[in-house]
């Protein structure tokens, strides 16, 4: 690429402020941030100022509007995914888009599609894929080191404070623990596995005041018989982790969706032995922006990126199981 991708962030949320604008100022060597988006001009020229954007857009249209703009990264509320990122395909804008796409699937692939149609790039903002972290797991997996892999336990938990003021608690912008975090661990049972489960069941402690899932564990079966089984809260401070139990051990990532850019460590178990390896300090939020933009080069979603429609088809099923009290079975045909 002769020149950085340049992107326009739509929303001052936290996420882009805070991890995403950074990022990408301080390690991306294939982007640059140009211009942020937010519904108060005074708020986003504040965010400019504080960040050295050289752009403030008081609506998110004008941000699209822009020529100067080639993608964008939305961090918007998740009820809002869907619509501003098919606004972006429509006006010819690359999308890369904070998890999870969509609440429901028909969401997602109309999403897909607007994109397909119109040679945008889509991705799902699932950074944590691109920490070197999880390439290790996949060579030691690839390499036979735990065997056949049968089980894989995924969490992602943390304790909210101030509900009252938290859109993560708000059920009309579409929010809850399995939206929230639960759709990582979700993702890391299908990218760990390889493969796409076949059938979902789930329990769910919803609030009943806020009336979001505060609590949810789930059991996604995937051909074999092999188990993913992720759970997910914003009661509990857990944190977030993966283990991937195999005939002959186990490997344990402790810190395996929010690292931070601190040295990360992975364990391998085998018997009464446990290997560490450590992983060099990295900025997973600047990769994952350099692979997109290596993706919008190359003309195709290059992996270990998606597209999002898979995960929120996963999504939908373990709602519905929690609702119905049933299993649903799956039928990857997306």
């Amino acid at each position: 690429m002769k020149e950085k991708l340049r992107f326009g962030v739509i929303s001052t949320a936290r996420i882009g402020v805070s991890q995403f604008i950074p990022a990408v100022q301080s390690s991306s060597e294939l982007c640059v941030v140009s211009a942020i988006a937010s519904r108060d001009l005074t708020q986003a020229q504040r965010v400019a100022a504080q960040l050295n954007l050289p752009k403030a857009y008081g609506t998110y249209d004008e941000l699209l509007s822009d020529p100067d703009i080639d993608a964008v990264y939305i961090s918007l509320p998740n009820r809002l995914h869907a619509i501003w990122a098919r606004r972006a395909a429509e006006a010819g804008k690359h999308v890369l888009c904070e998890k999870p796409l969509a609440r429901t699937v028909s969401a997602a692939r109309e999403v897909a599609e607007s994109c397909a149609q119109r040679d945008i790039i889509l991705m799902e903002a699932f950074m944590y894929r691109h920490h070197p972290q999880h390439t290790k797991v996949k060579e030691l997996l690839a390499a036979g080191a735990i065997g056949e892999i049968h089980i894989i336990r995924a969490s992602f938990c943390f304790t909210l404070r101030n509900p009252d003021s938290n859109i993560r608690m708000n059920a009309e912008l579409e929010g809850g623990a399995l939206m929230d975090v639960g759709c990582y661990a979700v993702n890391a049972s299908r990218f760990l596995f390889e493969a796409e489960p076949i059938a979902a069941s789930a329990f769910e402690h919803r609030d009943p005041v806020y009336g979001v899932d505060v609590s949810l564990g789930g059991i996604l079966l995937f051909s074999e018989g092999r188990l993913g089984i992720v759970d997910c809260s914003l009661e509990t401070g857990s944190g977030g982790r993966y283990e991937v139990a195999g005939s002959e051990g186990m490997i344990i990532a402790d810190r395996a969706f929010t690292p931070g850019t601190n040295l990360v460590t992975i364990r391998l178990i085998r018997g009464n032995n446990v290997e560490t390896f450590e992983i060099p300090a990295t900025n997973q939020y600047a990769l994952e922006a350099d692979h997109f933009a290596r993706s919008v080069a190359e003309g195709k979603l290059l992996q270990p990126a998606e597209d999002g429609v898979a995960n929120t088809y996963i999504i939908e099923a373990l709602y519905q199981a929690a609702a119905q009290g049933t299993t649903v079975q799956l039928q990857m045909n997306i």
